[in-house]
């Protein structure tokens, strides 16, 4: 018997809102690819996946995987070895992803909105061999081909699984196509026609749940940006998790994947779980309020999810008609903060529609499989709990655990927690604390605080990671970015308050000269921040101070800086 076998268990008292052993769920020792592909066994012909009207069954879909890792395997693709996937939701993605796992390798997911530098460190720092990506990247990736020891380039195209009058309406092709013989381009219909005629017997991985399976990116405690190695029993615990959850959802209903493969909460909560249990995923590439709205009536789907900002464009959109949604089972919003006025705008929508439930958000990381706690309409008070078998504590600076009621930092302990971070065991380091109960717990850098019911409430961030319709911005990125002006004396980012963003970052900028064009040095960073960072990180509005505020101690007064008025202080003063 393990030690941790030895250890009482942490108190749980949001058991009692679950089935009895439902914290005991037993991880599957096997791969995310194995594990899926039992499941997918059961559901053989059934509908899984609708790209567009292009609807893929499950057996076609292990096929398409099978083609897809021999490909992978023929390109020296290893287990252990990392595969990059900068994708938004396509066909490809989903069967890439399965591919990769399927022969031992490590997905490394990166935003397809990644700016060129940011593509080329994420290759050599995974040591990616192989990458999938959005062939309107194809330039990007052109531009720093000689910094990158890149073998193979797999180009998808968003259209390339569409019906030709959907590719017509959508109008998307793209001509930028690479025109090189013999390159390390090579389209992803040309792949997997290669990969066909392959004949590879022993190709695919018995690993286990120990081994590593994706590497998400995230801000961490600290707000700078990392990768989070998560393991496939990380995923597959999840899953497990997920079914006890959402024991409503069955196979045979369905789910909209908006939330991009990218982001923890798209990849497991709307793509791997769903798929898992037999439901239909109807897939889309990038978020429009009007097309979406059309699907929710021509779809009827069982479940919605996505970011506060997602449904305050719907409510915005539907505000002045009268929508059936009584087919709808749950809405579930993660990624960013649901506020009351929303989640009371979103609740009201809800029942003027006919839809029987109420709005649930949940509370979690990319640390944690992006699913720490989640609300549910039984609760008798407003909040989440941990989800089956995820232990939550609230922790002093000191690692003592706090009395229910007062406020500390978010813990969490359990199959769902991460392995580390990718190459950097310093800031592993400051993520998972052992305690004194001998147990490795997670460090979330978030203050909450917890009843003796065991709701959760999530009160702020420690780190100042900023979070922009679900996506994490990480300030320093772009401050240092910045600061490489040579006009400029000091840079501090923060995020202010949007009305459908939630947040977006704010540049302040002290210069060294006060006499230059401020207009046209705006124009300058608003240039470099275009080359070097994602859409989402630039900064949507850039403010000149004389100096930063500080506080009493002399640091800088992050508070003013958020709440703003700078301006009119300074000419008070």
């Amino acid at each position: 018997m393990g030690i941790m076998e030895m250890l009482t268990k942490p108190k749980a008292p949001w058991a009692q809102f679950y089935p009895e052993g439902s914290m005991d769920i037993d991880v599957p020792n096997k791969t995310v690819y194995k594990y899926f592909e039992e499941k997918a066994e059961q559901f053989g012909k059934k509908i899984c996946l609708d790209y567009y009207g292009t609807k893929v069954r499950y057996n076609e879909l292990l096929y398409k995987i099978d083609v897809c890792a021999k490909g992978l395997y023929d390109d020296g693709i290893r287990k252990g070895d990392v595969v990059t996937i900068c994708l938004p939701n396509t066909l490809e993605g989903v069967i890439a992803f399965f591919a990769i796992n399927k022969i031992g390798g490590v997905v490394n997911l990166i935003h397809p909105a990644s700016s060129e530098n940011e593509i080329r460190d994420s290759i050599n720092e995974t040591n990616s061999k192989v990458i999938f990506l959005i062939d309107t990247n194809y330039l990007k990736l052109k531009s720093i081909e000689n910094d990158i020891n890149i073998y193979r380039v797999i180009l998808v195209n968003p259209c390339g699984y569409m019906p030709f009058i959907t590719k017509i309406r959508h109008g998307i092709e793209n001509k930028m196509k690479p025109k090189e013989k013999n390159s390390i381009y090579r389209y992803w219909n040309i792949f997997l026609l290669k990969s066909k005629k392959l004949k590879y017997e022993n190709y695919i991985s018995e690993g286990t749940k120990n081994d590593p399976s994706i590497i998400l990116h995230s801000g961490g405690t600290t707000g700078t940006p990392k990768g989070v190695v998560l393991t496939n029993g990380n995923l597959n615990y999840f899953v497990e998790s997920a079914i006890i959850c959402h024991d409503y959802l069955k196979e045979n209903d369905t789910c909209f994947a908006l939330m991009p493969i990218f982001h923890g909460f798209g990849l497991v909560h709307s793509i791997l779980y769903p798929l898992c249990i037999g439901m239909n995923v109807i897939l889309r590439p990038r978020f429009d309020v009007k097309e979406y709205c059309r699907m929710i009536v021509k779809y009827k789907p069982q479940i919605l999810m996505g970011v506060p900002s997602l449904f305050e464009s719907i409510v915005t959109e539907w505000k002045n008609k009268k929508i059936d949604l009584s087919f709808i089972k749950c809405v579930m919003i993660g990624g960013d903060v649901l506020k009351p006025d929303l989640r009371k705008k979103l609740n009201s929508f809800l029942r003027k529609n006919n839809a029987s439930i109420k709005a649930i958000d949940g509370y979690g990381l990319s640390e944690a499989v992006c699913g720490v706690a989640i609300g549910k309409v039984e609760l008798p008070r407003e909040g989440t709990i941990p989800m089956p078998g995820v232990y939550v504590g609230i922790f002093s600076e000191n690692d003592e655990e706090l009395p229910y009621g007062e406020e500390g930092e978010i813990c969490v302990y359990g199959p769902t927690v991460m392995q580390g971070y990718y190459k950097n065991k310093e800031e592993t380091k400051i993520a998972l604390h052992t305690h004194k109960d001998k147990r490795v717990w997670l460090h979330t850098g978030d203050l909450g605080s917890m009843d003796e019911d065991g709701i959760l409430t999530y009160c702020s961030r420690l780190k100042r990671m900023i979070i922009s319709s679900g996506y994490n911005v990480y300030p320093n990125r772009i401050e240092k970015l910045i600061e490489t002006h040579p006009s400029v004396s000091a840079c501090i980012v923060v995020g202010v308050p949007h009305k459908h963003k939630m947040e977006v970052p704010k540049a302040y900028i002290v210069l060294k000269n006060k006499n230059i064009s401020k207009n046209a040095l705006e124009s300058e960073f608003k240039k470099m921040c275009k080359k070097n960072l994602p859409k989402y990180s630039w900064p949507y509005e850039y403010e000149f101070l004389d100096e930063m505020p500080k506080t009493k101690v002399g640091k800088v007064d992050f508070n003013r800086l958020q709440k703003g008025n700078l301006k009119e202080e300074n000419e008070e003063k």
